[in-house]
């Protein structure tokens, strides 16, 4: 699906990139279908290229929750390799530690309890259950 630059994409587009400038969490809130995930795509596509600023320069790393989400899959995600079942860390610890972008989609739909952790995130610190803690160092 194509992007169009209509006036109103331009204007939400602006704000996000004022907002982020000034180092803040950008929240998308609208009804299914209305371009979000459209709107994200563009904006980390065009800062990638239009700002010298190495911050928009990132990968972004995606995690779309649902109401099965758990604490521990916030974190932690199972892989198949070789016949084994392994962990490895989640887009959201990736993003962290490779301080890249992260995305996270359908947030409404998960459980409360994920969302409190999810806030502590954006509080500035959230423990893992490994031991380790993200830290906002700003």
């Amino acid at each position: 699906m194509e992007f169009y630059d209509i006036p109103q994409h331009i204007d939400i587009l602006n704000g996000m990139s004022r907002d982020f400038l000034l180092g803040e969490h950008l929240l998308l809130v609208g009804n299914q279908g209305v371009g979000k995930n459209k709107l994200t795509d563009s904006f980390l596509q065009r800062h990638r290229y239009q700002f010298i600023s190495l911050i928009f320069r990132l990968p972004r790393q995606y995690i779309q929750l649902h109401r099965d989400t758990t604490v521990q899959s916030l974190t932690l995600q199972p892989m198949l390799e070789g016949g084994l079942l392994r962990w490895s860390d989640s887009p959201l610890v990736v993003a962290a530690r490779e301080g890249h972008i992260l995305v996270v989609d359908e947030a409404d739909k998960c459980p409360l309890e994920v969302v409190s952790v999810l806030k502590t995130l954006i509080d500035g610190e959230m423990s893992l259950s490994d031991g380790r803690k993200i830290v906002d160092l700003l």
